[in-house]
């Protein structure tokens, strides 16, 4: 294990955890119809994909931010993202 992978070690299991919440807080927002906490949560899930090595999350979670702006009907790019973070997870 290299020193950087030793670094994020730490790092990728904290955001292991924190996707089981996110995946709840998505849950909430998309049945509350809150567009703007979607919104907010896809943001910050994006970039701390990227920089935690989780393309296929940020991928998803940036495609559900940009579709939801635009007023867009989201719910299958919120199902995609829920995929893509449960792969993460196993």
């Amino acid at each position: 294990m290299s020193a950087d992978e030793e670094w994020l070690a730490p790092l990728r299991a904290k955001f292991a955890g924190r996707l089981t919440r996110e995946v709840e807080a998505l849950r909430t927002a998309w049945t509350r119809r809150d567009r703007e906490t979607v919104i907010d949560r896809a943001h910050k899930l994006a970039g701390l994909a990227g920089m935690l090595g989780a393309p296929e999350v940020g991928e998803a979670a940036l495609e559900l931010e940009e579709t939801a702006r635009s007023g867009a009907d989201y719910a299958g790019q919120l199902f995609q993202l829920i995929a893509a973070i449960e792969r993460a997870r196993s």
